[in-house]
């Protein structure tokens, strides 16, 4: 019954609007690689923190997935998203997360933000607020028990219902509204398009600022995937978090994992590396673990929001260091607002609420020679 219901999702591309409620839908006539006509203008849905696409001229695209029910694809739709260091948005049903809380977790943890679907797929401008408050909130609250981590502050209205009102309300619940700006019909899992065919109409529908809607239950959509994300960024296309959408403007980048090796004084250490803007960044506590008992150690100090840095003195451990590899398809950063002492000086990212800096930057102020072999992709440090 579950699985029915959720599998009458329908994404209309019909245009309907109505004083009180809106279907969301799109009209693709302003011809192949241009941005649709929504129901609203993005001026108009940005009064309520609601966004369709980003910025028509920038080649940067999102990529969001609606999940109401698991039909076997998504673990291959993840292994996609790690391979292509591609980040995604999930929005999520409780029926989803109670039915399949290893995916929930394995999303949550290789980097992807997890957005609210509500609990139960009600057309939202057929219940009360007080109703929408509570389908919001048993989500958020149901994610948080299996995984001790909040719900990413992103909200899809089933079936694209909404009004002004309702809206305004997630709006005040400090939720950003996320609608699309490229579908296609995928979701019927007994009439899925051939490879060709979804590929040929996402391609034409594609634009700059896409926000890309697919449905995780679509066996078109697991087979299709890795080559329609190859086709984008052979075409330019860079695919972000929809955390970075300008609109909302936090300063989110995207940091890789770094597949570099890294060494200190011609020895492998296992430290954990991030690219951001091709260049690598590492965590503080791990340079200054691999630096312990050398001539350029240093201590770290935590408090009132400032790092202060003793040279010569001993690090102490706190067990997370050295972890190696992050074992994620990409993750959130960004800039620190933690300030450091006047010692030094860092431009530094936040990632998993711990500070990552350039290793370049970091060997230069601790006095450590550094030298890149890209023959063997691995990053020597030396210390005298």
């Amino acid at each position: 019954m579950i699985k029915k219901m959720i599998s009458s999702f329908l994404i209309s591309v019909t245009l309907f609007s109505s004083v009180n409620a809106t279907n969301w839908g799109l009209s693709y006539t302003n011809g192949a690689n241009q941005p649709p006509n929504g129901e609203d203008t993005a001026q108009t849905l940005e009064q309520y923190n609601t966004y369709f696409m980003g910025d028509a001229s920038d080649k940067t695209i999102y990529l969001t997935f609606d999940a109401g029910y698991e039909n076997g694809y998504t673990a291959k739709i993840l292994d996609v998203l790690k391979k292509q260091n591609v980040p995604a948005a999930f929005f999520l049903l409780e029926h989803y997360i109670d039915a399949n809380p290893e995916l929930v977790k394995r999303m949550s943890n290789e980097g992807h933000i997890i957005g609210n679907h509500t609990s139960n797929h009600p057309n939202i401008t057929k219940i009360s607020n007080t109703k929408l408050i509570n389908e919001v909130d048993n989500l958020s609250i149901k994610f948080q028990n299996l995984t001790g981590k909040r719900l990413d502050p992103y909200f899809r209205p089933p079936e694209g219902s909404y009004t002004y009102d309702k809206l305004k309300t997630l709006q005040y619940l400090g939720y950003n509204t996320i609608l699309w700006s490229v579908a296609y019909a995928d979701w019927d899992e007994n009439n899925q398009p051939s490879y060709e065919s979804a590929l040929n109409i996402l391609n034409k529908r594609m634009h700059n600022g896409a926000i890309i809607l697919l449905h995780p239950t679509s066996s078109t959509n697991a087979g299709i995937l890795d080559t329609f994300i190859t086709n984008l960024k052979n075409q330019g296309y860079e695919f972000a978090y929809i955390s970075s959408l300008p609109q909302l403007n936090k300063g989110i980048v995207k940091a890789i994992p770094s597949a570099g090796k890294f060494y200190i004084n011609s020895k492998l250490v296992n430290i954990t590396s991030y690219l951001i803007d091709d260049t690598n960044y590492i965590k503080f506590r791990d340079f200054a673990a691999i630096l312990d008992g050398t001539y350029a150690e240093f201590a770290i100090d935590f408090a009132n929001n400032q790092i202060t840095i003793t040279k010569n003195s001993e690090y102490n451990f706190i067990g997370s260091e050295l972890s190696g590899k992050a074992d994620v398809a990409v993750k959130q950063a960004k800039k620190s607002s933690q300030m450091f002492n006047n010692l030094e000086k860092f431009n530094s990212y936040n990632i998993d609420n711990n500070n990552y800096i350039s290793i370049r930057e970091l060997c230069d102020v601790f006095g450590v020679q550094i030298a890149y072999d890209a023959s063997t992709n691995s990053v020597n440090m030396q210390v005298k």
